[in-house]
């Protein structure tokens, strides 16, 4: 590739190498060098931070996927409001497992960390992040839920694995009594533990969807912070966050500096779309001046196309996204990722899809397709059970979690597999390709929901 001028090498390469190859060290002496000799011709140049700096495409779960146009104005404004609220230091080090085509790694698992001054690792894969945190001694990580569920559940099978369930729920009454005290044990009750999952891993930074609350919980009993986010790639990407200060589980936290957060039209019960404000906000959509239009309006203000709303306190709880809501019979809504987060913490699966389906007499039922996890379902029946006996394991699962659930939101119907569901890169469910794919098996079999409930397909 003629366009190419230069290969940096992080490495020492030694001295018998093409002119087209440096090192990182050799360009750090020249700059210092032409500084030293009165050429600022590099650190003085000239940036237009309202020049289109990054093209980046959404991740295309509920729609096609859109260029957001995105200058340094956006990106920089956004990675000094977190700075703000979320402290890191230059002897912390990060492990970037998402991937940089992605905004929450751009701006907070690279630009943010560079800022501060913290060493950024690179996880070898998603399968070696255990191995990684321990290699690297890593303190910091910025991730989406689906990897810190992993991990936690991995923890609580080793706890019950080791038979002391017991002795860490009483070491956690006596750690929050004495936290209550400001006497803070944690790290030290729960050594052991912290030693497997990554023994300097003392913060986790949760976006791009929900993490259930549990898991924050879980993890803070241990002495490891989760500090959970919300944002869009539209957005540069943060809007709000928890944070050093104020730590709510179970919402994204307060508004950032600088960005304003308001629900557009609420209902009786204060939830409506979120909309937002702010430097952070994108040009707009490549190429795409009606969608733009349609998402920002007139006074500046983004509609986010997700739904929520803010307490008292300013914390704000995301409810759903409008696109896959799920509006039933009756008029009222249900939320699918409300659902998976309950159904994922079943023993044996893996993951789940949920979705309205539409009966033929025209009834909206909550349905749902069930990924079993066949090593974990060996480990714990000693074999992997029939396809008869699973329908009745998770049909006894799903009627404990309907006990708590409104009668006319329960789940109704459900499927099983062992097929991974369709995903982007951040782990999200492509959940208009999963829905068609769902519906097309079905209409193989020849089935309905209702017919087809608890069959494994």
């Amino acid at each position: 590739m003629k366009t190419i001028k230069y290969f940096i090498c992080m490495d020492d390469i030694g001295e018998d190498y093409p002119s087209s190859f440096t090192t990182i060290e050799r360009l750090i002496a020249q700059g210092e060098s032409l500084l030293k000799n009165g050429d600022r011709s590099f650190t003085d140049a000239f940036v237009d931070s309202e020049r289109l700096s990054v093209l980046l495409f959404t991740s295309g779960t509920t729609s096609m996927s859109k260029g957001v146009m995105l200058n340094q104005r956006n990106i920089c404004s956004d990675v000094s409001a977190v700075s703000s609220v979320i402290k890191v230091l230059p002897n912390d080090v990060h492990l970037s497992i998402l991937p940089l085509h992605h905004t929450f790694e751009l701006s907070i698992g690279m630009l943010f960390m560079i800022k501060n001054g913290v060493c950024i690792a690179y996880s070898e894969g998603i399968k070696h992040i255990a191995k990684n945190l321990k290699e690297f001694n890593v303190t910091i990580l910025v991730v989406v839920p689906a990897i810190l569920e992993a991990m936690y559940k991995k923890m609580k099978d080793g706890i019950k694995k080791s038979g002391k369930e017991k002795q860490v729920a009483v070491l956690a009454k006596i750690s929050k009594g004495l936290n209550s005290i400001k006497i803070d044990l944690r790290r030290k009750f729960f050594k052991r533990i912290l030693e497997q999952l990554g023994p300097g891993l003392r913060l986790a930074v949760s976006g791009a969807a929900p993490i259930d609350k549990e898991i924050i919980e879980g993890f803070d009993m241990l002495g490891l912070k989760v500090i959970q986010g919300y944002g869009l790639t539209e957005t540069s990407p943060v809007v709000a966050a928890n944070n050093d200060f104020y730590n709510k589980a179970g919402t994204v936290g307060q508004p950032l500096y600088g960005i304003e957060v308001a629900i557009y039209n609420p209902d009786e019960n204060g939830m409506g779309e979120i909309i937002t404000r702010g430097r952070n906000v994108m040009m707009g959509y490549y190429h795409d001046e009606v969608g733009t239009k349609e998402a920002i309006d007139e006074e500046g203000w983004f509609h986010t196309g997700d739904l929520g709303y803010i307490d008292d306190e300013g914390f704000i709880t995301i409810t759903g996204r409008a696109k896959s809501m799920i509006v039933l019979t009756n008029g009222k809504k249900a939320f699918p990722e409300e659902y998976e987060i309950l159904l994922n913490n079943i023993e044996g699966i893996k993951e789940s899809f949920v979705w309205g389906n539409e009966a033929p007499d025209g009834d909206i039922q909550v349905c749902a397709k069930l990924i079993l996890n066949e090593a974990v379902l060996k480990d714990k029946y000693g074999r992997l059970p029939s396809e008869s006996e699973l329908a009745d394991i998770m049909q006894q699962e799903i009627r404990r979690i309907n006990k708590d659930i409104p009668q006319y939101k329960i789940i109704r119907y459900f499927i099983m597999s062992y097929d991974e569901l369709i995903k982007t890169t951040t782990l999200k469910i492509k959940r208009p390709i999963e829905h068609k794919k769902v519906i097309e098996v079905l209409d193989q079999a020849g089935l309905n929901m209702r017919k087809a409930n608890g069959k494994l397909l």
